[in-house]
């Protein structure tokens, strides 16, 4: 099992596919944080909740996270190359379980970074604008570590949905069309909480949650029934799955 932990680190690690993950995730960072620090009133901006909320960009990570998991799971398929992945390991369960462990730990490395750069070009703008900054507080630093669980668990998710799918482009496109707009209509009918978006927004805020979100703890546990959900149907996908 560690060999194919090992070695599915080694392709996500090969792969450009995180180089361009990583620059569209503090493209949309510095976009996000510049429009929002630089139009709101100071005193908006003084306020503890807005300076948190700036850190909060960081969570765009866990999308960035949520298309590597899927990407990790098909791109084998998308490429030809599954079929020598499980003549070296038959036990097809295996290695949808090494993809999901990796794309985890991946993913909050990229949480990681997002954090550091949020933090920091948040810092910076509240200097530009010599405002004073309220950063150093649990609350911002809950929001951070629960960017990097979120990412994490999102890594996971998409690995269990991309191996139930196995078709890359549409598995991606499916995802954000929900994300965009699915969860906005539940939202419409009041039944948008225990969306898989939503959950994963839970897990982030930390327990500053809004009337639409659970709690920090509840949201967690609402991602690992995804995530165990998706698996487990990623898994017999997998292996009715004939590969050449």
């Amino acid at each position: 099992m560690t060999r194919l932990l090992h070695a599915e680190l080694l392709k996500l690690a090969t792969t450009r596919l995180i180089l361009w993950l990583a620059l569209l995730m503090l493209g949309l960072e510095l976009l996000l944080i510049s429009l929002t620090a630089s139009q709101d009133s100071i005193g908006d901006v003084m306020q503890e909740s807005t300076q948190r909320g700036l850190v909060t960009f960081a969570a765009v990570s866990a999308l960035m996270s949520l298309i590597l998991g899927i990407v990790s799971a098909t791109g084998e398929y998308e490429h030809g190359t599954v079929s020598q992945t499980f003549l070296v390991a038959p036990a097809r369960e295996r290695v949808v379980f090494a993809k999901l462990v990796a794309a985890a730990l991946v993913g909050a490395e990229l949480a990681l970074v997002a954090d550091a750069v949020a933090y920091g070009l948040t810092a910076l703008w509240l200097s530009g604008r010599s405002i004073p900054s309220h950063l150093a507080t649990r609350g911002t630093l809950t929001v951070m570590l629960g960017t990097i669980l979120a990412a994490a668990l999102a890594g996971a998710l998409g690995v269990g949905y991309g191996s139930l799918a196995r078709r890359q482009t549409a598995a991606i496109v499916v995802a954000l069309t929900w994300l965009l707009i699915g969860e906005p209509l539940l939202a419409i009918v009041g039944i948008n909480t225990y969306a898989p978006g939503h959950v994963i927004a839970a897990v982030v805020e930390g327990g500053h949650t809004s009337s639409e979100l659970l709690g920090f703890w509840a949201g967690v546990a609402a991602a690992l029934v995804y995530i165990a959900v998706a698996g487990v149907l990623g898994v017999a996908s997998v292996k009715r799955a004939d590969v050449n």
